[in-house]
């Protein structure tokens, strides 16, 4: 189900002959077997400030100007999330206990899946865009670029995450059960604004998805 060579880009590695192969298929069982996925969305307006850097989702205005450039073109969109459940959260926090030689490699199935069982959960967004003849920007969450993580406060009161799928925010707004993705995902009617490339706004730099980029920095 799970691409190995995305499992290696969250280990940070670029090649492997194979040997890994094994340790993977055993992770992606475990990880599927302990993870009850859920998710929740709501359909906002949105107004994008490009001169001021802010963006207005759903009446409430955040400063980012990475986000405006992300949205720009935007006038509604959604606000999601999704987790895997509490579940992972242990199967990780055992392996941290019995065979730590697991553990990088659970840990990272377990990242890819979140990352699976969200692109799944868009279908049904996709549906909307496809029935009104437009196009979903790729999601885009607090601690991209200067979308504050102290936004996530943000989305859990618009969304009700701890009520709906029952995941609660810290005090240094990171959230629990871990493998858990908040986001905001902008509609927009140009397809050529809107496509896969997780890297089309975000700044940051130790993201395992900008392969590309970091064989040339």
């Amino acid at each position: 189900m799970l691409e190995h060579n995305e499992i290696l880009r969250y280990m940070s590695i670029q090649t492997d002959d194979g040997t890994l192969d094994t340790l993977i298929d055993r992770a992606e069982k475990e990880v599927i077997a302990a993870s009850r996925p859920r998710h929740v969305s709501r359909h906002i307006d949105i107004a994008v400030n490009m001169e001021k850097g802010t963006v207005n989702l759903a009446g409430t205005d955040i400063k980012s100007r990475d986000l405006s450039a992300h949205l720009n073109g935007c006038s509604e969109g959604f606000l999601f999330a999704c987790t895997l459940g509490i579940g992972v959260d242990s199967l990780v926090k055992r392996y941290s206990l019995t065979e730590l030689h697991m553990l990088p490699v659970v840990q990272a199935t377990a990242a890819a899946y979140t990352e699976y069982c969200a692109d799944y959960a868009q279908q049904e967004l996709e549906m909307y865009a496809a029935q009104h003849n437009l196009y979903l920007r790729p999601r885009y969450s607090p601690g991209y670029g200067d979308f504050q993580l102290s936004c996530q406060r943000f989305l859990f009161d618009a969304l009700q995450i701890s009520k709906n799928i029952g995941v609660s925010l810290t005090d240094s707004f990171l959230m629990v059960p871990f493998k858990s993705i908040t986001a905001v995902i902008g509609v927009s009617n140009d397809p050529t604004q809107c496509h896969i490339n997780k890297c089309m706004t975000c700044t940051t730099k130790n993201c395992p998805f900008r392969k590309e980029k970091r064989i040339n920095e």
